[in-house]
């Protein structure tokens, strides 16, 4: 179970640090990269907040309801975890946060093994 949580947590991460950039990204222009804002930015949101809402939903078809609620908890304790990284590292992993996202969750749906 120890694989679940940390993918959890980590799409978590992904969906907690992109949204947050895009949220302060349009208060504040000059402090963050201008691709933010434009299309790979979009698709960066789209990708991860994909990924974070589809998680619960596999894993309510997979176990039951119990495990579905701790997904959500794990998910958010991501986004919450986040918070703590510094912004440099943010950017970067917001650049490269759609494939880490894809990755995990054919991982989840057992496309693949990570």
């Amino acid at each position: 179970m120890l694989f679940y949580f940390i993918t959890h947590t980590i799409l978590g991460m992904l969906v907690g640090n992109s949204t947050n950039i895009q949220k302060h990204a349009r208060l504040n222009i000059a402090s963050f990269p201008l691709w933010i804002l434009g299309p790979w930015g979009t698709i960066v949101v789209a990708t991860t907040a994909f990924c974070a809402l589809a998680a619960p939903v596999t894993t309510l078809i997979q176990w039951n309801v119990g495990w579905a609620l701790l997904t959500i908890g794990e998910v958010i304790l991501g986004a919450f975890i986040v918070g703590f990284i510094p912004m440099n590292f943010r950017l970067i992993l917001n650049a490269i946060s759609p494939i880490i996202a894809i990755i995990i969750m054919g991982a989840l749906w057992g496309f693949w093994y990570i």
